[in-house]
């Protein structure tokens, strides 16, 4: 009797040519598989979900090496209770570890064992197969996905179908041995669940060969299998997520459904798809389960699957529910809908002519195949005045009948663009290439009006000018000029479709003014007149004509100059600059505003300090605030030292005391050194008789005045001349000798008798 398991094989064959791309993909994508094969290779993955009164485990190997060590041990799976009422257990209590069975769980081994399940589960002889069979050679042809498959190792083959088996059949997982049911839980507490290797496995991390023949020695010990962790209570048990981002695009009798397979990657390892033609009975468009296979280096997030779909113009209702490693399925997507659409017709509708009516109109015909009239509704004629424009309706919002072909529009545009389109029941659109009308015109737009503008200091100019409103307007040519008896120079080199024009425009000219003339054009390239001139004034960017000085003179009274003022038409004052010699800023000593045809200037500078010297500039002033400065010159006040003169000299005679009296007034205290008496006997001559310092003869103010008060005020000074004889005459003047080493003149003399 030929075995049961090798019976499978044809039954092996057709699934797996539906299944294979799975191989490729990912055969534990239940598993929470790690991110990278390098670190997981040698590892097992465990996953769980509470049923609320047990725990149900999966576990699987992370390749193909660790599945056929494992099947030949065994898996041992312990439990560490961690929490109970949401309390960490001490440590001693935490590290005990329960097994979940007295013996290793080993995958079924004999054919005895297979067959039951075999019987009512078509996964559970994919599993058999890849476990027990064997060869797992598959007769597909070679050119399919099957044949690719079979031309990669019999290990691989068989480890990637028996976990797709074990992934979708938890009753196959369990009898693979990478399952198992925990029922002894409480719902109070949290366990830590560890799936190992029944017998470890080491490698030598290090060996060292004795002779060229010798055995190698291990010098150390690694594990080969890493050890599986998962964590879970009896009451997380928590819904299975909805399947999100679900589409449906309709075609000619088909219907392409597409998800977000990506975000649910973690929950779900295939998927089915449910058709429904009234959105209460569903049927399953597939028996198998549906995966997806990626390329290489594109992945995608999306899934898609293709129905074909029954007939056209009838709705139909699509949703999508994932399968879990535990062998059930999470809810089902938010249905969507839709119906196929019949194909567009093969021919569009082309125009054939358009001719001018009597009226001023056009009669627009086209042609359309008869044999495609009833998969239309009906035409619309559209028009617009360019071929890039936008189209709008002539032939009204109703559609033309099918069978008409022609259509009169009586209100034409100068410029007629004309597209005809048809319309089948699902509104698509099918249109005609554009064809131009234009009606015959000689009257030419008005000229435009209002022509204005701006220059900018760049040299940037905006040109401007009203709209023109004729419907055939093609566009605008701008002309300027330097000077209104110019000729007028194109400088837009097409026509410009807007009423403003931007350029450039030299500043380095004299011409102040920019002269602008603007026409327009229409379609048929007639012509407006010229535009009345518009004037731009270029800003000012040339600094005027400096001055000069002509002539530089100085004495005691100050600093004489003459100078030659500037020629420019735009002056509005010339500024004179002083500072004093070797300093940075200047003071302005006086601004005198230019008067037309004064060609020369003159100016005296009494306001400078005797001695010191000076550096002057006269600087032309224009408008635009732009300022022309002659060259520099060099000045002084000359000085003469003479100083003021005192004053109210007095004469008293004090016969009783037997002096006279001299008292006079100054008023810069701090600046004289001495004062010198002079006196002469009769009308003798005055002759220097005494000196004084004026901090000595001072008289103090009265108590009570300020200081301010005080140096408003001269000062007072007084001195008493005791060698004086009884009936003699005598003159007195007074000089005040300066620190600067300045004299003031004698004072007038003053004649007592005494």
């Amino acid at each position: 009797m030929e075995p049961v398991i090798d019976r499978r094989a044809a039954q092996l064959a057709v699934l797996a040519f539906c299944l294979l791309p799975f191989a490729f993909c990912q055969a534990q994508q239940g598993i929470n598989p790690p991110a990278s094969e390098a670190e997981t290779s040698d590892a097992l993955m465990i996953t769980g979900r509470s049923t609320g009164g047990s725990i149900l485990l999966r576990w699987a190997p992370g390749s193909p090496a660790v599945w056929r060590r494992c099947n030949e041990v065994g898996y041992m799976v312990v439990r560490h209770t961690m929490m109970r009422n949401n309390q960490l257990l001490s440590w001693e209590e935490r590290s005990v570890a329960v097994p979940l069975s007295g013996e290793p769980i080993m995958p079924w081994k004999t054919e005895a064992q297979w067959v039951p399940l075999m019987a009512r589960d078509s996964f559970a002889a994919i599993a058999a197969q890849a476990l027990l069979g064997e060869d797992f050679e598959l007769q597909v042809p070679k050119e399919s996905v099957g044949g690719l498959v079979n031309r990669a190792t019999e290990e691989n083959n068989r480890f990637a179908f028996g976990m797709f088996a074990a992934d979708h059949s938890y009753q196959a997982a369990r009898a693979l041995g990478l399952a198992w049911e925990d029922k002894e839980v409480k719902p109070n507490e949290t366990y830590l669940y560890r799936v190992f290797p029944a017998r470890a496995f080491t490698v030598g991390a290090d060996t060292v060969r004795i002779g060229d023949q010798g055995q190698p020695i291990p010098l150390e010990y690694r594990t080969a299998i890493d050890t599986g962790f998962f964590s879970i209570s009896p009451k997380d048990k928590f819904p299975l997520p909805k399947i999100l981002e679900v589409e449906a695009d309709f075609g000619n009798k088909m219907a392409t459904v597409s998800w977000n397979k990506n975000r649910f990657a973690q929950f779900y390892v295939s998927y089915r798809v449910e058709r429904s033609s009234d959105g209460q009975i569903w049927e399953s468009l597939h028996d198998r389960p549906l995966i997806t296979l990626d390329r290489p280096g594109a992945p995608t997030d999306f899934m898609f699957m293709t129905d074909s779909l029954p007939m056209n113009n009838k709705p139909y209702f699509y949703r999508v529910s994932g399968r879990t490693v535990f062998d059930d399925f999470g809810p089902p997507s938010d249905p969507v809908q839709g119906m196929g659409i019949d194909p567009l017709p093969e021919f569009y509708p082309y125009v054939v002519s358009v001719l001018e009516s009597e009226q001023g109109g056009f009669i627009v015909g086209w042609e359309f195949n008869p044999g495609d009239e009833d998969k239309i509704l009906g035409f619309k004629l559209f028009r617009s005045n360019t071929d890039l424009g936008r189209y709008e309706p002539v032939s009204g919002d109703l559609l033309l009948p099918p069978f008409q072909r022609a259509f009169t529009d009586e209100s034409p545009l100068p410029v007629n663009y004309y597209r005809v389109s048809a319309f089948d029941v699902y509104n698509r659109e099918m249109s005609s290439f554009s064809a131009l009308a234009q009606l015959n015109d000689e009257t030419p737009p008005a000229a435009p009006k209002n022509v204005r503008g701006a220059i900018l200091k760049d040299g940037a100019t905006v040109i401007t000018w009203d709209a023109n409103t004729e419907p055939d307007l093609a566009g605008y040519r701008v002309y300027v000029a330097n000077h209104p008896n110019d000729e007028f120079s194109q400088i837009t080199s097409v026509p410009v479709k807007s009423n403003h024009f931007i350029d450039t425009v030299s500043l380095n000219t004299l011409n102040k003014e920019l002269y602008v003339q603007v026409i327009a054009l229409d379609y048929r390239q007639n012509s407006s007149d010229f535009s009345k001139t518009g004037i731009l004034l270029r800003p000012d960017t040339i600094a005027p004509a400096p001055p000069a000085f002509s002539n530089l003179s100085a004495d005691a009274a100050g600093v004489h100059l003459e100078w030659a003022n500037s020629q420019s038409l735009d002056v509005l004052r010339h500024e004179l600059l002083r500072r004093p010699q070797g300093a940075a800023q200047w003071e302005t000593v006086t601004a005198l505003p230019f008067v037309p045809g004064e060609r020369r200037s003159s100016y005296s500078d009494t306001t400078g300090t005797i001695g010191k010297d000076y550096e002057y500039q006269i600087v032309a002033v224009d408008n635009s605030d732009l300022r022309g400065a002659s060259q520099t010159v060099e000045a002084r006040r000359l000085d003469n030292f003479i100083r003021p003169a005192v004053s109210a000299l007095t004469t008293e005679a004090d016969r009783r005391n037997k002096w006279v009296l001299l008292a006079w007034k100054h008023r810069d205290l701090s600046a004289i050194r001495l004062f010198e008496v002079y006196r002469a006997e009769g009308e003798g001559p005055l002759n220097r008789y005494r000196t004084y310092t004026p901090q000595n003869i001072v008289e103090q103010p009265a108590a009570g005045t300020n200081k301010k008060q005080a140096s408003a005020k001269q000062h007072s000074f007084s001195v008493q001349d005791s060698a004086v004889q009884m009936n003699k005459s005598y003159r007195y003047a007074v000089r005040a000798i300066y620190n600067d080493g300045g004299m003031s003149p004698l004072s007038e003399a003053v004649l007592i008798k005494y």
